[in-house]
């Protein structure tokens, strides 16, 4: 715990009910309680005992917004906590000890009307930070996203233009700033869903990307192309991924770079566009109220094959409910582009998919800080493996 710089002591260790590392929501309600004054998630500082990237015992930089009740705190000094405030060129903005709050105070200021009650800090970690905010209309979202990555507000104002109903509305957004503040998307998480669910998901979200396609404004969006696969995976293995494979799997990893360009030829014989891609396709980040659906968390998306969000899905669902997606999209993008084989380009993209994988996780982990790379540290290596499996 501190404040600003100052360090104020360790909380208690104690049990949250949610095993995943940015769910904090559970953690700074028990430290609110308990110290009587409102606190914020900083950032990560060190975990152990965990499976990968989540569990076990965790420690955060939590800031208290307000003087803590006393005896609540061990004051004993903490050893390297030059270490842990200590300035990193890539820190998120929401991880120093004014982040949150400017976040909140940018969000109160375009809303234009106090809160109705205490923001809730729902996610905190290197990618993001979310805050649910109470209004007298109902509960807003404030989201800031990492310098390296889209802003949700970007996105949303793409899928708006083609479904206004797809996506939650954007109230503001700082692009500079990388914040974005948007109406809570009705209804309950997807992640129990059903094959009707999944058909009008996948069937509005193809019509939006088939709409989207020469949209002027993707091109301020990240982008990463087919044909740029095949150097951007040689990129990552010479980086950090190569010495963490075994002689074997590097032989085959750098096989597989000169395999891209006809897996790539294969996608392309496709016929699809490049367009939006949502970039975490996956009824998680679908919300439902039982008559309307709508896509969230927007951050990751980038411009690029539209059949690497099909492939997400389809790695998400159990083989039936994977048999409706896949035959949804293929009907939806022949409707939409007729002379397509969208069916084609499947295959290749259940290689292509896991490359993309690697790519993007090293992408992260070359844009965070080192405390903070624990989330991601393995997934290029295991998203590398992914892909020779397929492969074989």
């Amino acid at each position: 715990m501190s404040s600003a710089d100052r360090y104020l002591g360790a909380a208690a260790a104690f049990d949250v009910p949610s095993l995943w590392w940015p769910d904090v929501e559970p953690v700074t309600a028990h430290l609110d309680a308990t110290l009587g004054v409102p606190t914020a998630v900083l950032r990560l500082v060190d975990v152990s005992d965990s499976e990968s990237g989540r569990g076990g015992t965790v420690t955060y930089r939590v800031e208290a917004l307000g003087t803590p009740r006393p005896g609540v705190l061990d004051p004993a000094p903490r050893a390297n906590w030059s270490s842990v405030i200590e300035a990193h060129p890539y820190r998120a903005a929401w991880a120093e000890p004014t982040g949150p709050r400017q976040l909140i105070d940018w969000a109160v200021d375009a809303l234009g009307a106090p809160l109705a009650g205490r923001p809730v800090q729902v996610k905190s970690w290197n990618l993001s930070c979310l805050y649910r905010l109470p209004t007298g209309d109902g509960a807003v979202w404030a989201k800031a996203t990492g310098r390296f990555l889209a802003t949700d507000a970007e996105a949303i104002r793409i899928v708006r233009r083609y479904d206004p109903y797809l996506a939650p509305d954007v109230i503001a957004s700082d692009p500079a700033s990388r914040r974005s503040l948007l109406r809570e998307a009705p209804g309950v998480d997807c992640f129990q869903t059903d094959a009707a669910t999944i058909r009008a998901v996948v069937a509005r979200w193809v019509a939006v990307q088939a709409a989207a396609v020469d949209d002027p404004a993707l091109a301020a969006l990240p982008q990463l192309a087919p044909s740029d696969l095949a150097a951007r995976l040689a990129s990552v293995l010479d980086h950090e991924v190569g010495p963490r494979l075994t002689a074997d799997e590097l032989e085959a990893a750098r096989r597989l770079v000169g395999d891209i360009p006809e897996l790539v030829g294969a996608l392309e014989a496709a016929r699809l566009p490049r367009t939006l891609v949502h970039g975490d396709f996956h009824p998680g980040n679908w919300r439902s109220d039982g008559t309307g659906q709508m896509i969230v968390d927007w951050a990751d998306c980038y411009v690029g094959h539209p059949a690497a969000d099909i492939q997400r899905l389809i790695d998400w669902l159990p083989e039936e409910q994977a048999s409706v997606a896949a035959q949804t999209w293929i009907d939806a993008w022949r409707a939409h582009r007729p002379t397509s084989e969208p069916e084609r380009a499947l295959e290749p993209m259940t290689v292509l998919a896991r490359v993309i994988g690697a790519i993007v996780y090293q992408w992260f982990l070359d844009n965070i800080e080192p405390a903070e790379r624990v989330y991601h540290e393995d997934d290029p290596v295991a998203e590398i493996r992914a892909a020779l499996a397929s492969r074989r």
